[in-house]
């Protein structure tokens, strides 16, 4: 009784504090409205008034208005209860809810629950007319809001008065007030419970304070009033939440104090995950989680607090969170002893809307025992990936499944390793502690020594059903303590590293598909959004590199932005200077995700990374990375190869590596700030020299005569190892998107000498596996560097090879371009390009059906290689065999092509053989020898490396001559061949050619329909490519096609074309 007498002052003096406070005054300004002085009001407040008056007690309970219960309380007057229940009951603390005797009752609208809503949050004090309009309306209400106002509040009132104990709305001088006894508003009970709470603790009552204050807990729904949009950010309902959670960190020091540390984690992660930034309900919830032997995971929930203070408010924590942060790491939270061992469910929630990953979850489920008693050993599942492809959330949503199959139930342990953060990895014996703790194990009896420890965690779930999930880890030796191995006993390790485990089944997690990337959109954002713009929606996903947490981050975005369009995200994901900067939503942000795995490297390994953002492309190899970092091969690999292990580089094949699409933008950021502008440019300075050199060195095996200039730049010291022209073809495939990508580089960047020389050792690869737009496009950038830097060497080269693109191309710019660089290179005394241009302005005169002109530009070059240059003398001879076979002199055309036949077998020129052998085919050919045409044909086919547009001009006049003799089958096969191969290449200009010849081979086979189809395709291209000879040449077939089907009219038309064009070529007597 004593006891209880001392503490009545300290009782008064917390709830005249609190009411205090919850009006917002000071305590001069209760005092002035009480009839008392500062002194004594600060007396009462601090327990020093022994027996306060009565009448003082009332007197501040009318200048605090507080409703009946509270002044009872405070004076200290027993509550008299209702003699019956409440009938009426509201609820704010969550969506609104009214009740009427137990049943729900709903208003007739969204504004009639708007004023209620705000009414309710206001209990027992007027709310101003104003207030209610604007929640209602916003600052722009209706005419006669006033009256549309008195109407709903006269609906609200009428739907109260149904209940016997109604509650009171009535209007006041400013507006109105809806009063209500403690017991029929959550809100009021919840503060009662919280006063009472906290004077039960300042008295020393820490077992009631905690049952008041769960109690209190217990009444709330969620944020209050969060069905209610128009309220979400109104004062009193911000303030509401903000009682919450300061009121849940007070409960959990009174849980602390009690060692009830599990009780309050739920609450403590609800109220961190609703305001990331709330200091002391993070400090909280560290100190809990530590409390419960998971100082692991208290860290991480530091780690992440810290990380959002610095991203979002640019500050350090404060006090309270640094001085927790000492508290834990000096061991100094206090553990109950364990009692008996239940059932543990330490796993992080579902996430609700997970989606995809079905072929993941059908492997990982076909890895387990089909029942938790099934087999002999511990089965192991190794989720590995990139950073933000989603293995956690797949190890969860396994893990949760399982569960809900009634599997692993006696425990489910869950520790975060954090290897990739950046704090140090969790120490296996810290976690083995937390785990012993948690199995029942009293501190006392946990051994010192890591095996023994192990040893008894092993013992402990050997004969249980139990689940582990190892997240985040970071090493083969911070796992293998942690294995259970039981039967029983399944494992999940989720980690960005390649684990080596032995039993372990490994799970390389990868990116999403397109559909599962649309699926989280519509999980997130919803289907309608999602269809009414479908490609939009697939250009975001594909911008977010399919990644899942990219994905679902952009996502999120939408979703809080619904004015927002798929098309407005995907033009700033475009756009962005910092793409990973578009992707974030909330606290949550990709690039910090790849902060932490490049953080977690070695200075070697973050200096390789830092360097590859300096690269080209996304693809690169060993050697080209060398050359970058400075480093020997094999040591560049050894790095790659960890790069690999930590998932931030992917191995495609071989000596072959890529980057995620978004890695390799945090790559290049990584190399922007990283690195001096010096460091960069010496960098890519030597890399622009391995791609030229290498190039070089591949283009001499495959053209060892072609012409060749001092290559600028230094050899790169470990250069490629290219011998044989089938590893030149190779690897100049495998490196063409990198090399043109050079050529850009060098011609933007300041290395003009490096764009032209290494387009021009492009240009023997490009030009033999026809890939003409590749060598126009290379040569145009070339070109203008060489202009710009007023190099008239690399000027007049380029515009050979630029206009040897063009001529394939079908570009009337060629003649152009080739005659300028013939006057450059006759001034220059270079008689090899000299050569070569003339032979290029014969092949384009021929090609636009000018075949006597054609002969005329390649006599010029003749008197220049006579006797001298085997190699260009064979090509020479054959491109000149070539037109005299279009001008039908095919004696003439025989004899030539067997001496330049000659010269390029004498040069050891493959390519000149093969177009030797069938140019000779094609004299043979025209002059009706068709057995020897077929056999040059074939002769020509057999030489080793043919392919790409000398293949198709074979096949093609194979495909020609079997038509000529009626072999129908056979010439659509190879003619088929011969346009696939075009097609392939994507030169126009051979391909219109193809396309005459296989029309008209189905036109001689009978095929009318598909003969006109593919004539008019031809024509087409054609006329696109400036190719008259071809477009006469369709011209005819189309003529013989439509005299076969009888249309007469139609055939004298294209007849008619075909004569006025050959006319201006002046063949007409070549046409047939």
């Amino acid at each position: 009784m004593g006891n209880a007498g001392q503490n009545i002052p300290n009782r008064l003096g917390v709830l005249v504090r609190q009411y205090r406070s919850d009006a917002g005054w000071t305590q001069q300004e209760l005092a002035d409205r009480a009839g008392m002085s500062v002194a004594s009001l600060r007396d009462l407040e601090q327990g020093r008034v022994a027996r306060p008056r009565p009448n003082t007690l009332q007197r501040l309970a009318e200048a605090l208005s507080l409703t009946p219960d509270q002044s009872r309380n405070l004076t200290n007057q027993p509550h008299r209860p209702t003699p019956a229940k409440y009938d009426t009951h509201i609820s704010v603390l969550g969506p609104l809810r009214l009740t009427i005797s137990g049943a729900p009752v709903e208003l007739a609208s969204p504004i009639q629950r708007t004023l209620l809503g705000m009414l309710a949050v206001s209990v027992n004090t007027p709310v101003n007319r104003d207030v209610l309009i604007e929640a209602v309306w916003g600052t722009n209400p209706p005419p006669g809001a006033v009256e549309l106002l008195q109407t709903h509040i006269s609906r609200i009132r009428a739907r109260l008065k149904a209940a016997q104990d109604a509650p009171e709305l009535v209007g006041t001088p400013a507006g109105y007030q809806l009063s209500m006894a403690i017991e029929q508003h959550d809100m009021l009970q919840f503060r009662q419970l919280i006063l009472t709470a906290r004077a039960k603790h300042e008295t020393g009552e820490t077992n009631e304070s905690y049952r008041l204050f769960e109690q209190a807990m217990r009444l709330w729904r969620g944020e209050p009033l969060n069905d209610l949009a128009s309220l979400a950010i109104h004062p009193m309902v911000t303030a509401l939440a903000t009682q919450w959670r300061a009121s849940a960190v007070e409960f959990a020091n009174v849980a602390a104090e009690l060692g009830r540390y599990e009780e309050v984690i739920p609450l403590l992660q609800q109220v961190t995950t609703s305001d990331p930034l709330h200091e002391a309900a993070h400090a909280a919830l560290i100190i809990a989680l530590t409390g419960s032997g998971q100082q692991a995971a208290g860290m991480q929930v530091f780690d992440g607090i810290r990380r959002r203070l610095a991203s979002e408010l640019g500050t350090d924590p404060g006090p309270e969170l640094k001085m927790t942060y000492q508290r834990v790491l000096r061991q100094e939270v206090t553990r109950p002893e364990a009692g008996p061992v239940s059932a543990h469910r330490q796993l992080p929630p579902d996430i609700a809307d997970f989606s995809g990953r079905s072929a993941e979850m059908n492997m990982l489920l076909q890895s387990l025992p089909t029942s938790d008693d099934a087999g002999t050993s511990v089965v192991i599942c190794a989720l590995e990936g990139m950073g933000g492809v989603g293995k956690t959330r797949l190890a969860v949503h396994l893990a949760h499944q399982l569960m809900s199959k009634g599997r692993y139930t006696d425990h489910q342990l869950y520790v975060d390793l954090l290897g990739h953060a950046d704090l140090p990895p969790a120490d296996p014996g810290a976690v083995l502690t937390s785990f012993l703790r948690l199995l029942g194990v009293p501190g006392s009896q946990i051994p010192e020594d890591l095996a023994e420890r192990a040893a008894l965690y092993r013992d402990r779930l050997y004969d249980k059903k139990a689940l582990v999930l190892l997240d985040n880890a970071a090493s083969e030796s911070q796992v293998m303590p942690l294995l259970p191995a039981g039967p029983a006993n399944v494992v999940l390790v989720t980690s960005r590293r390649t684990l080596a485990l032995d039993g372990a089944h490994s799970l390389p997690i990868e990116v999403f598909t397109p559909a599962e990337g649309k699926e989280l959109l519509t999980q997130v954002v919803g289907a309608k959004r999602v269809e009414a713009e479908p490609e939009s929606a697939d250009r975001v996903i594909e911008l977010c590199g399919r990644l899942p947490l990219g994905v679902a981050l952009a996502a999120r975005r939408l979703r809080s932005r619904t004015a927002w369009r798929f098309a407005d995200l995907a033009e700033r994901l475009e756009e962005a200077e910092d793409r990973l900067d578009e992707l974030a939503a909330g606290g949550r942000r990709l690039q910090a995700v790849f902060e932490l795995s490049y953080q977690a490297l070695e200075p070697a390994e973050q200096r390789l990374f830092c360097r590859l953002g300096l690269h080209l492309s996304d693809d690169f190899n060993a050697t080209s990375t060398a050359a970058l970092s400075g480093l020997s091969s094999s040591a560049t690999r050894r790095l790659l190869d960890r790069l690999v292990d930590e998932r931030l580089v992917i191995a495609v094949s071989g000596d072959r590596y890529r980057f995620h699409d978004l890695l390799a933008t945090y790559a290049q950021q990584l190399a922007a700030t990283s690195l001096t502008e010096q460091e960069r440019r010496e960098a890519k300075g030597a890399l622009l020299d391995y791609y030229l050199h290498s190039t070089a060195r591949a283009a001499d095996l495959l053209q060892p005569h072609r012409w060749r200039a001092d290559l600028a730049g230094t050899p790169p010291a470990y250069p490629v190892r290219l011998s044989t022209r089938n590893a030149a073809e190779r690897w100049l495939n495998a490196e063409r998107a990198n090399l043109i990508a050079a050529v850009g580089f060098a011609a933007d960047g300041g290395w003009p000498t490096h764009a032209w020389q290494l387009a021009h050792a492009m240009w023997v690869s490009l030009y033999l596996d026809g890939h003409v737009p590749d060598s126009k496009r290379t040569h145009e950038l070339a070109l203008a560097a060489a202009i710009s830097a007023g190099d008239e060497i690399g000027e007049a080269v380029t515009r050979t090879y630029l206009g040897i693109a063009l001529v394939d191309h079908g570009d009337e710019n060629a003649f152009d371009q080739l005659n300028r660089a013939l006057v450059l290179h006759r001034a220059a005394h270079n008689q090899v390009l000299e050569i070569n241009t003339l032979c290029a302005m014969g092949n384009l005169s021929r090609r636009l059906g000018q075949f006597s002109d054609s002969l005329h530009y390649m006599e010029q070059a003749l008197p220049l290689v006579a006797g001298g240059d085997a190699y260009r003398e064979g090509v020479l001879r054959t491109n000149m065999a070539s037109s005299l076979n279009m001008l039908g002199r095919f004696d003439e055309a025989i004899a030539m092509c067997e001496r330049g036949l000659s010269l390029s077998k004498q040069a050891g020129d493959l390519h000149g053989e093969s177009y030797g052998l069938a140019e000779l085919g094609d004299s043979y050919r025209g002059s009706g020898q068709y057995d020897k045409a077929i056999d040059y044909f074939e002769q020509s086919l057999a030489v080793d490396g043919v392919h790409g547009p000398q293949e198709a001009y074979t096949r093609r006049r194979l495909g020609t001559t079997y038509r000529e003799l009626g072999r129908f089958d056979a010439a659509l096969k190879e003619l088929n061949k011969a346009w696939q191969i075009t097609r392939r290449a994507n030169t126009l200009v051979t391909e219109s050619e193809a396309l005459v010849e296989l029309g008209s081979a189905y036109r001689a086979a009978g095929d009318t329909e598909r003969a006109h189809d593919v004539l008019d395709r031809a024509l087409t291209l054609a006329h696109a490519t400036h190719q008259y000879f071809q477009q006469a040449r369709g011209h005819e077939e189309l003529a013989r096609l439509f005299a076969t089907t009888g249309e007469s009219e139609l055939s004298l038309q294209h007849k008619q074309q075909a004569h006025t064009i050959l006319m201006k070529l002046e063949m007409v007597e070549q046409s047939s």
